[in-house]
């Protein structure tokens, strides 16, 4: 009882975005944070940078954040960053007597994908990032269909949730998204590490997961539009289409950007809602 009033305690305090000082931590959310002083617990950072500049005694765990140490500033503990990168004191290895661990940038990857399609620029240019435009585009149309050749009952489904209600699935989609990385984050701040980062992991991977078979549902329910078809025959070249349109509109200036954020909250959406696609079973009641 009192380790689940803790959990819901926590989700509170990270969804209010301010930062809290509890004794000997500190959890902050979409805030900075400093370690000026000795902390005898640990640090626990989402959305928020973090700057070590005094010995701190626990762990530190950051998610969607960049650590950085100034002399002086030590970690007892292990360290943990989600989505970041990890500076040492004057390019020196980290200061940190536990393990160092990088699990993966899945929250930072997916957060940007929010923001962008899949093949626009990056750090790279010139010929090599025109061959990975086409590599990304490539790859993203391989992934919808063979999820329509390996799901095509549940994305047909999925799809027709969209067009009843998209609505619903631009609401479902943004307070899944929510509600997903809310609860990597208490899980990292109030569970062990051992336990808090697989959680954490599993939330961006179900949030990657459904966004992927979301589009896809979309992909198809656009080209049946276009094609005004909803033949089963007809299936490939309908995801095909409505990609191609997709993938155009995401690439106009400015606005292209804004749409794909949208789009891909709606295919979230429509992914958890319509239950990846499974059939609602109804009973017949005499």
């Amino acid at each position: 009882m009192r380790r689940a009033a803790l959990f819901l305690f926590g989700i509170l305090v990270l969804g209010s975005g301010i930062a809290l000082a509890a004794p000997g931590s500190i959890t902050s959310v979409r805030r900075d944070v400093v370690v000026s002083q000795a902390l005898p617990g640990r640090v626990v950072a989402v959305l928020a940078d973090v700057r070590i500049a005094a010995r701190v005694s626990g762990d530190v765990i950051v998610w969607g954040g960049n650590v950085s140490f100034a002399p002086g500033g030590s970690v007892a503990g292990d360290l943990f960053v989600f989505g970041g990168t990890i500076d040492g004191p004057s390019n020196a290895p980290p200061p940190v007597e536990g393990r160092v661990s990088t699990p993966g940038s899945l929250l930072h990857l997916y957060l940007s994908e929010m923001r962008r399609a899949p093949w626009e620029d990056g750090a790279l240019g010139g010929s090599v990032l025109s061959g990975l435009h086409l590599l990304a585009l490539s790859l993203w149309l391989a992934v919808a269909l063979a999820l329509l050749w390996l799901f095509a009952s549940p994305l047909s489904r999925a799809a027709m949730f969209a067009e009843e209600d998209w609505s619903s699935a631009l609401l479902a989609g943004a307070l899944g998204v929510l509600t997903m990385f809310l609860a990597a984050g208490a899980a990292l701040a109030l569970l062990p590490s051992s336990l808090g980062i697989p959680i954490a992991l599993a939330s961006a991977a179900v949030a990657v997961v459904a966004k992927v078979f979301g589009m896809a549902a979309l992909f198809l329910l656009v080209g049946q539009k276009l094609l005004k078809s909803v033949a089963p025959a007809r299936r490939p070249a309908a995801l095909a289409a409505g990609f191609a349109l997709l993938a155009a509109v995401s690439l106009l200036p400015f606005v292209g950007a804004l749409l794909w954020s949208v789009i891909s909250i709606v295919a979230v959406g429509v992914a958890l809602v319509s239950r990846f696609g499974t059939p609602r079973y109804r009973i017949a009641v005499p």
